[in-house]
């Protein structure tokens, strides 16, 4: 994936002439790429059954709406059976970090990665930035770009973008992981008093939208839940820290803002790279605190703890402490090394250097 480069070969077509291409170049050995195709006419989709017999090229039908999605694949569609979903979304950490590592050093590759594998945001990506200066230019695009987004994503899936549900965003992004939690939270904010089963089944349909992801806790049947963007995490969050979405707060004070929750997100983002390295499932724990716990099946693989900057000898201790019943690998993300036979050690250049080296060999 390259990151710094754009196809300036760029035609604007009518449909007539689309369609006429298509039909051409659906018969030669090669890939075609087709984005927004929900708004095609219906006409276009009995085409694509009707070539199945003689099509020799690839199509990949690149859509927003989920349902969409699932009204074209349902029981009578002319596309049952020649059409498989894929559901796509951010970028995953160990393809973005691919890519930048070309240009960052492999510290500040972690930290712009955990926001750049957003698309929204990518493009505003620079290469001589670093995570401020990328925030400097990041956070007055999202103050207008946000919502409107949100608004498609709703209008797309044919919902209606009510009070409820932004408030339950909100309410993730203000750091309420469970579903009583977020309960708890809107109901002050609504003026109704809401359970958890209130909550449940709109969270439900923000994970479907790709707009919440969640991940299980460890050892029950539950989950926490958090806004998968944390670009749209963000933007709730600095609106609830200071109403910029109404007033002109100055940037250098938004961007301290952000910074106060950026080793959230590298967080979230480490423990997700690990896993994918290590191609396991990730689990958190909250009692006690356990970043990420990395389980593959019913086994588990790993425990990890994760520190933006330096750790000391007193924190590795206590998670050794919180962890001392788990009989598998420790390991620790910090800016420092340490000797600890308990432990694995690694730091973010380190991180960086797993990535490649699992890149090398794949």
């Amino acid at each position: 994936m390259e990151v710094f480069s754009c196809n300036k070969d760029l035609e604007l077509l009518s449909y007539d002439i689309f369609f006429d291409r298509i039909k051409r170049e659906i018969e030669e050995r090669k890939t075609i790429v087709i984005d927004e195709f929900q708004r095609l006419p219906q006409s276009f989709l009995d085409f694509l059954h009707f070539s199945k017999s003689f099509a020799k090229s690839q199509i990949i039908l690149v859509g927003s709406s989920l349902s969409f999605v699932n009204k074209i694949l349902g029981t009578e569609s002319p596309l049952l059976g020649i059409v498989y979903p894929f559901r796509l979304g951010l970028i995953k950490p160990r393809d973005i970090i691919s890519s930048l590592s070309k240009y960052y050093s492999d510290k500040e590759c972690l930290l712009l990665s955990m926001f750049a594998r957003d698309p929204v945001v990518l493009e505003v990506l620079t290469p001589n930035d670093n995570l401020k200066s990328f925030l400097r230019r990041v956070i007055p695009k999202i103050r207008v770009v946000v919502r409107s987004l949100i608004g498609e994503i709703f209008t797309e899936e044919e919902r209606e973008l009510t009070k409820r549900y932004e408030a339950i965003i909100k309410a993730v992004a203000a750091g309420n992981k469970k579903p009583s939690e977020v309960a708890s939270f809107i109901s002050g904010m609504l003026g109704e008093h809401l359970k958890s089963q209130d909550v449940k089944k709109y969270l439900k349909n923000l994970v479907e939208m790709n707009l919440l992801k969640r991940i299980k806790i460890f050892g029950k049947k539950a989950y926490f839940y958090f806004i998968d963007s944390p670009i749209i995490d963000l933007y709730y969050y600095l609106d609830l820290k200071t109403g910029f979405s109404e007033l002109d707060i100055p940037i250098d004070i938004l961007i301290s803002k952000a910074m106060g929750k950026v080793p959230f997100y590298y967080e979230n983002f480490v423990v997700e790279l690990i896993a994918e390295i290590y191609g396991c499932e990730l689990e958190k724990s909250f009692s006690p605190e356990i970043d990420g716990i990395l389980t593959r099946g019913k086994q588990i693989e790993a425990v990890v703890e994760v520190k933006m900057g330096n750790i000391t000898t007193k924190e590795v201790n206590n998670f050794l402490r919180k962890v001392e019943d788990f009989d598998c690998r420790k390991i620790v993300i910090a800016e420092n090394t340490f000797k600890d036979k308990r432990v694995e050690s690694m730091t973010a250049e380190q991180l960086v250097g797993k990535v490649k080296e699992k890149n090398q060999k794949s």
